[in-house]
Formats: C-alpha cells, structure tokens, sequence
C-alpha cells in the first residue's frame, strides 16, 4: 500500500512517499527549486509538484498505484474563515490600502480576519490544486490531516516507541500553536491540551527575534546568543508559567522591542534578552511535559513543529524528572508534516502505522559517472582517491576546510554527514575560518559530530543525538581539545554518528581519530548564506567555487581549488 503524504500550505513545502507503513524517501521543494523554505499556497506559493513527482520517479511508482493521499492540514477548518476572507474583500474592495492598514491597526479583532482576506485568493488556488490532484491520482483515498495532529504522527508513529506523550510546539496549525498528545499503539488521542494563536511560542520567539535584528527562520541565532547572556527578570514577563500553564504577554512584547532594537550591534541587553526568553521557554517545555507525565505516567516523550529544533529546550525537557526518553522528529518544520501526514493516513486505512525513523538519508544520491561528469564540466583539478575517508581525514589533520557530499541527501534543516562541511574542531581558529567561509557571524556556534560509542567519555549526561537535536555538556577537561565546536557556555549542539545509520561518515570519524586520539569532527551545513543545502553535484561543485572551502570530496573523488 502506497500512500503519498503531502505539505503544500504553509511553508517548507515537501512530499512523502511511504509503502506498507515504512518510509521509503521524502525531499523538500527547497532543494529542486533552490528557494529556501519554499512558501507553500497559503503563503503566496504554488503547490509542491516538484516534490511529489520526485517521490514518485525515485520510488518508481506510478500514479494509479498511489493508494491514499494525505495533506498535512485540515481545509474544514478554514471553511469558515473563507466566507469571512469573502466578507472582507466585499467590505474592503472599495478602501486604499493604507486606509485598510489603518482600519486593522486601530481594531485587533480585525486582525486575524484581514489577514484571511488577504489570503482569500489562496483558498481559489489550493482548490484547484486538490482538483489536479484527484485527476492525477485516480485510485487514492484523499485524507485531511489536522496540522498539528501530522506533526505529532510525524513524530510518534516514527519514534519506535509504543507508548508516549505528545508535545507539538510551532508558529500556528490551523487555530492552535501549542497541542498536547499521548501515543499509545496504533492510535494518537485527542489532543489533550491545545494554546491558540494568540499564545503562540513560535511567533513570540519569532518576533523577539526580529527585535534582536535577525530575519525569517532565524531563531536559531538568538538561541545561539543567548548562552552569552544573562537571566533578567525584566524581561521574564513576555510569557508567564506556572502550575503546568503558560501565558504569553503580547503588550509585554511590544513594550520589550523598544529594549531589543538592533542598530548594528548586539549589546549586552540583546544578549540578556535572548538568555531570558531562551529560559522560559526551556520553562515551559518541562511545565508541558510535567502536564503529560502526571496524566498518564509516560516517560517517553515525541516533539514536533518548528520550537521544536531548539536543541536547549529539547535538553532541558530531557533533563527534567518527567522524561527518560525522547525522540525529536529530524525535520521538525512544516516539511516532516509531509512524513506523519503519510503516517496517519497510512493509519487511516486500517494499519499498524508505526516505524523507526533512526536516520535522516531519503533524498536523491548520485553514482559516481554522474559526479564525474560534472566535475570535468566544472573544470576544476581532481582525482580518484582509493580511501576516500583517510584521505579526508588526513586533509583535515592539515587544517583543510572539506566539502563532504555522500550517499542520500538529509531531509530536515541539519546536515547529517551526507552534505556537510567539515574542518579540524581542535584548531582555535578553525571556528572563525568557517564561518567566514559559511558568510556567518563569528559568534555563532559551530557543531561536533562525535562517534556514537565515544559520547559518555566526552559530554556529560550523555543521550544519543542521530539528529543534531540535543544541547549537551561537555566534561571537564576535554572541551580544550576541541575549542572550535564548545559554545560561550561551554556546550554544544550534538550528532552522535552510529556505524549503522551513516558508516561512511562513520568510518570517516574514525580515521580521523586514528590521527589525532578526537572522535569528533567539525560539520556545518554545505551551502552558503540564504541558500539552501546543496542537493546535486552542480550544486555542491558551483558552492565549492564560490567560497573558501580548500577541498571537495564528492562521490570517490576529491575536488581541489582551481587557480
């Protein structure tokens, strides 16, 4: 049984194709069409054709042989406010712009409305889109699955767990930001406990983001600038916890942007603003899990949605008395709805609808004829290397940047060890090189990808992290060894590398430890800034060019600078 899964609404379009219940590949428009986040219909995009065909032609399955289609939100939900989109437009059509920007800033009821109206033209698209989509798909069941109920798939019936509670954190799934779940066997309840938008956490962290002066998808910065700072309690009131609750304060978020206005430099107060809103949130997500561990005495825990590629907060989740194991669903976002979408509607037919998602590789792989061909058409100086892991490894030994492009592309926002750049994590200045490199801030933090079997000797309370997911520790004195992936705090966002899952890279790490006693290698994404992780040959070659990387191992070659 074949069952396409699909996201086309919000953002980060993408495309799942799952067979008997088993993932069998999934890729993000993003990497066919080069468009980071790629919009999807309801965000002015068109719908993820690229991504469903891709699906199809790498699985080989036609489409009659589809047997479901399940879209990773619930269009009943927004019949309602379709006639209000309507009723605006009437009511607007005849009003400027501006006198409409007036009307909604002087009435907040309206604004939820207007910004429906403003998409009304959306809802005409995706109608259409749906209409394509049952020609082409003759023989399937259409499914609707709730946003937030395909994030919580996407992370529990691919987690390997039989019994677990549910958290689903993000910006806004239909009316709701926040819902509580509990997995058990083949069925995932009702939510349990659900925040609408208007105490969303996605969107208060998104605009204290913009208020420290970075841009869309960027929170990952203040996350990251927030282990220089300190807790202040001046600004702790933008979201109020207690007893298992959580209230978000928007007046005390516009009064704190007049505290973040970024005018080229970030302050200490900048700082110490990321610190304490880093902390509530951290706050929030034990409150949450204590909220599900009391209900049901579960300690297994799934995460999904976009707050939930906040590696602290997934730590300190971890960490706290109400969790023994978690499992972090990879591509969190909007794009792994396309996976749990596939899940429930597989679920929906009557199936057992559970796997074990313990690696990231479902993209497109290229044989080394393709590679080389392009390599000759890029002109650049190459070889054929016999070992292609000692070789790396020894360029890394002598303070080389590596390109590393390998096997399956990773789905998700990390770069796993199949598209990554890689560097020497015990050279001082290899940090700043890199981020030069990637055209980052210098104050960034950069990641360790350490063998699975060496995390214990390395970090403290030590957890498997396949995913780059966790915030770890490391112990006291062995940070030294490694100063370019330890953080102002002395932590770090963590791939733990199983022989199983990845052996190459594996194998890679390992002859990198051979040479030098450090099983832990530097790896940060392979693109450039604003671009999206490089997907083809071309891609990887043409990124190669353009920055200051000194190597490219792609494929079984090794690719040097020209000039």
């Amino acid at each position: 049984m074949f069952v396409l899964g699909v996201n086309d609404c919000f953002h980060d379009n993408s495309a799942a194709l799952v067979c008997d219940g088993e993932l069998v590949c999934s890729i993000e428009d993003e990497r066919l069409d080069r468009i980071k986040h790629t919009a999807g219909i309801c965000w002015g995009g068109e719908p993820p054709y690229g991504s469903i065909e891709w699906c199809l032609n790498e699985a080989g399955v036609k489409p009659d042989q589809i047997d479901a289609v399940a879209y990773s939100v619930d269009m009943n939900a927004y019949l309602a406010l379709e006639q209000l989109a309507k009723s605006i437009i009437f009511s607007y059509k005849k009003m400027s712009l501006k006198n409409i920007l007036k009307l909604r800033f002087a009435r907040k009821d309206l604004n939820a409305g207007f910004l429906q109206g403003l998409t009304y033209g959306y809802f005409v698209k995706r109608k259409r889109f749906l209409r394509e989509m049952r020609r082409r798909f003759p023989n399937a069941r259409f499914f609707d699955v709730k946003h937030h109920l395909a994030h919580a798939a996407s992370a529990f019936r691919l987690s390997g767990f039989d019994r677990a509670n549910i958290i689903v954190v993000d910006g806004l799934g239909e009316r709701y930001s926040t819902s509580l779940y509990v997995g058990e066997g083949n069925v995932i309840s009702a939510p349990i406990r659900q925040y609408t938008y208007t105490q969303s956490l996605g969107a208060m962290y998104k605009n204290i983001t913009f208020y420290l002066g970075f841009g869309y998808f960027q929170e990952g910065k203040t996350m990251g600038l927030s282990a220089y700072g300190e807790f202040d309690e001046r600004f702790a009131n933008v979201v109020n916890v207690s007893d298992g609750e959580y209230k978000v304060d928007l007046n005390a978020i516009k009064k704190l942007g007049k505290y973040a206005r970024y005018d080229g430099e970030l302050l200490k107060t900048h700082k110490d603003i990321a610190m304490t809103l880093q902390t509530q949130l951290e706050r929030i997500g034990v409150a949450l899990a204590k909220t599900l561990y009391e209900r049901t005495g579960y300690r297994n825990l799934c995460l999904g949605g976009g707050v939930a590629l906040n590696c602290c907060m997934n730590s300190a989740i971890l960490n706290s008395p109400y969790v023994d194991h978690i499992y972090v669903q990879p591509a969190a976002m909007d794009n792994g709805t396309a996976l749990g979408a596939a899940m429930e509607g597989y679920a929906r037919l009557g199936f057992e609808s559970k796997s074990h998602m313990s690696h990231v590789y479902w993209g497109p792989e290229f044989e080394n004829d393709e590679i080389e061909a392009e390599i000759v058409r890029s002109g650049l100086p190459y070889r054929r290397s016999e070992d292609i892991c000692r070789d790396v490894a020894r360029l890394l030994v002598d303070q080389k940047i590596v390109g590393w492009f390998q096997g399956r592309m990773e789905i998700g926002p990390r770069a796993l060890g199949a598209r990554s750049i890689l560097a020497d994590p015990r050279s001082p200045e290899m940090k700043d090189r890199v981020n030069i490199v990637k055209s980052r801030e210098l104050w960034r933090p950069l990641a360790p990808s350490i063998l699975e079997e060496r995390v214990d000797d390395w970090f403290e309370n030590a957890y498997p992290s396949p995913f780059m997911n966790l915030n770890l520790f490391f112990k006291a004195g062995v940070k030294e060894k490694v100063p370019s992936v330890v953080h102002a705090d002395g932590s770090a966002r963590v791939q733990t590398v199983s022989r199983h899952t990845n052996p190459l890279y594996h194998r890679l790490i390992s002859e990198f430890e051979k040479l030098t006693g450090v099983p832990i290698v530097l790896n940060t994404s392979f693109n450039t800034r604003g671009e999206p992780i490089v997907c083809t040959p071309a891609e990887g070659l043409r990124t190669f060019k353009v920055t200051g990387m000194d190597y490219l191992a792609i494929g079984d070659f090794i690719v040097e600078r020209g000039g």
